[in-house]
């Protein structure tokens, strides 16, 4: 967010000033600095508040969908307008599915249709009266400047789909990595760090008794609808270490931790399918709720379990009412 702002930022401030140069009267101007101002405050406030991109893009669409409409009110200038809505086509797509790109699909045709009613009613449009040189400059200007955004947006796209899978196989590789509890000896009085020279069979209870502990714990507070969720929080939240708790899970449950938050969370994905709920929220919704931070560990999981993909397993005749 930063870095777009501070790119796009001459981008603003020459076609505020090109505005003021072809139309002092008007408020084009105006427009285009106020909403530069927006988005500058609105990237520093996302920033310190760490908030997703997905709100920050989704937000910056809203507001540059305002500005775009309240140009095309003020100018008719349907073409140069219509330009600036591929970039966010763009994002868009990587966001949303289908039917939020029909809906907003939609918004943009009655958006382009409504001045012709408004002004029935209303004369607030007056198309600028361009020179040649001015027309060039304004041409020239916008398909640069489309051009410009379709590239960052390409380019960061790529940059966030690498960081899924990056944090998807991080996240699946985690628990095989050796920890320093399980290179060193830790001594400790808490009753879970069994003494290696005890009978079998105590050792036995005690896993049974913390992996029992575990799943009641588990299911009690749906520990896995939290997408950052650690083996570390899990092992601190039951009075054990990670290591101890991983041997737990694969001598009483034959798993590991994340294959068992995966395991609830595709079931809590399946629940909510028979609930049909897919018809009222999108699949994304439904797996981040879950607990799937990213759609490649959660098509991944799903794939691994049910044998087919989300879409193919709405296909069913159950889910088609």
């Amino acid at each position: 967010m930063k870095n777009f702002i501070l790119f796009t930022a001459p981008f603003h401030l020459f076609m505020g000033a090109f505005y003021y140069i072809v139309d002092p009267e008007g408020i084009g101007h105006m427009l285009i600095f106020i909403f530069f101002l927006c988005v500058v405050f609105g990237g520093i406030v996302g920033l310190k508040k760490n908030l997703s991109f997905k709100f920050l893009s989704t937000l910056y669409i809203f507001a540059y969908s305002i500005l775009q409409y309240s140009f095309y009110l003020l100018y008719n200038s349907i073409l140069i307008q219509a330009l600036y809505y591929i970039p966010i086509f763009l994002l868009l797509n990587y966001h949303y599915n289908i039917k939020i790109m029909l809906l907003w699909s939609i918004y943009i045709v009655i958006s382009f249709l409504s001045p012709f009613l408004i002004s029935k009613y209303f004369n607030i449009s007056h198309p600028l009266k361009l020179s040649k040189t001015e027309d060039l400059i304004q041409s020239i200007s916008t398909f640069v400047i489309v051009l410009f955004c379709v590239c960052f947006n390409l380019y960061y796209i790529k940059i966030f789909h690498k960081i899924k899978e990056d944090g998807a196989i991080k996240s699946q590789n985690e628990d095989k990595k050796p920890s320093l509890m399980q290179t060193f000896t830790v001594k400790t009085t808490d009753i879970n760090h069994e003494n290696p020279d005890a009978p079998e069979s105590v050792t036995s209870d005690k896993f049974e008794e913390l992996y029992q502990k575990a799943i009641s714990c588990l299911e009690e507070k749906k520990l896995w609808q939290d997408p950052n969720f650690s083996l570390n929080q899990f092992a601190e939240i039951l009075c054990t270490n990670r290591t101890y708790l991983s041997r737990t899970l694969k001598e009483k449950g034959n798993t590991n931790f994340y294959n068992l938050l995966n395991s609830y969370r595709i079931k809590q994905v399946l629940d909510d399918f028979d609930r049909l709920e897919h018809k009222n929220f999108t699949i994304a919704f439904i797996y981040q709720k879950a607990g799937f931070a990213y759609q490649a560990s959660f098509n991944r999981v799903f794939k691994q379990v049910t044998g087919c993909t989300a879409t193919e397993y709405l296909q069913q005749e159950k889910y088609q009412v």
